[in-house]
């Protein structure tokens, strides 16, 4: 195992973002409980210049909301199977099912919106203006709660962030490297983030599986790379897609991007393919780099002059006709 520094070696970060709703938030189609309640994942988003979202990989709740898409899939393939029946042979068409579809899609878009908000999934928060990070799961269990109130030190535990989730320091918080042995006979790298003191907090740590291959743990240094440059509050966001609709949240990125002449919208103008191959370009330099020499290089802090839309390969924002579509065939809630 090995344990990460808080530092910026490759200094390179770049995380795809589908714009598949271009800049619009206000869109809902069959979704109308956005219009009533205020979902956590909008105050998320509200809060993205702020907070870094970290997730454990298959959760198991996430493919639970494919189910109700299968369904309303199956629907759709009775409608299509019926209406050739009709129309190749002398049996009626079964009518309730068109009313059936939009009933079906419009309740499950709905209730899948407000169950996926509450939806336990574990991961971590990063919190870059006040240092803190936050697990989505209960850290300590009766017992312990007990021992610390007796040692006048529950204060810590008790501490929630604005989702009511337990907070730590950012300077109590490591991350180390840890190797595993794969279905296959593959060694499989994954970063742990953790609690520096894990006889007091044992459940404060969350694995992400980062890389799939030991002999090239890169992608364990650019995951950890990029949470490390969240958190570097002195410094303005990384300019990559993931940011790009939050930068104007965050004052101290604001003005170095007027100070740094930037466009508005950069990345919005960049297909999500070649998002894709800017990201793969930035995976081969990392592979180049000696991770080991700790040497640091500059930052990309004007990718305008070194990448440009390709206008053949235009981004395509989904329109509103393709968000009901989607919503009605696999009751997706955007």
């Amino acid at each position: 195992m090995n344990t990460l520094q808080k530092n910026s070696f490759f200094n390179r970060f770049f995380s795809e973002h589908s714009f598949k709703g271009g800049v619009n938030r206000e869109r809902c189609g069959l979704a109308f409980y956005k219009k009533f309640y205020d979902p956590k994942s909008e105050v998320f988003f509200k809060l993205k210049s702020r907070y870094l979202y970290k997730a454990k990989d298959g959760d198991i709740l996430f493919f639970l909301l494919c189910i109700p898409g299968g369904g309303s899939f199956y629907f759709w393939f009775i409608l299509v199977l019926n209406s050739l029946v009709a129309l190749f042979s002398e049996e009626d068409f079964t009518w309730y099912i068109v009313y059936l579809i939009p009933i079906y899609s419009f309740f499950v878009v709905n209730l899948l919106g407000l169950f996926y908000d509450r939806m336990p999934i574990r991961g971590a928060y990063f919190d870059r203006i006040e240092q803190k990070v936050s697990f989505t799961w209960k850290i300590g269990n009766a017992e312990e709660l007990e021992e610390l109130e007796e040692l006048e030190e529950l204060e810590e535990l008790e501490e929630l962030d604005e989702f009511g989730n337990p907070i730590f320091d950012w300077d109590d918080i490591e991350c180390i490297i840890k190797n595993e042995l794969g279905a296959l006979g593959l060694m499989k790298a994954f970063i742990e983030i953790r609690h520096k003191d894990l006889e007091r907090y044992p459940n404060a740590k969350l694995t992400i599986n980062a890389s799939g291959d030991t002999s090239k743990p890169v992608q364990c240094f650019l995951e950890w790379e990029s949470i490390v440059r969240h958190m570097e509050q002195d410094k303005p966001l990384p300019d990559t897609p993931e940011y790009e609709l939050y930068r104007e949240l965050d004052p101290i990125t604001k003005s170095f991007d007027e100070s740094n002449g930037r466009p508005k919208g950069f990345w919005t103008q960049f297909s999500l393919e070649q998002q894709r191959e800017i990201e793969e370009q930035i995976f081969q330099e990392a592979l180049k780099f000696d991770w080991s020499e700790g040497k640091v290089q500059p930052e990309i802090t004007r990718p305008w002059e070194v990448w440009t839309p390709d206008p053949k390969r235009p981004p395509k924002p989904r329109g509103m006709f393709t968000m009901i579509m989607l919503q009605l065939v696999f009751c997706y809630p955007e």
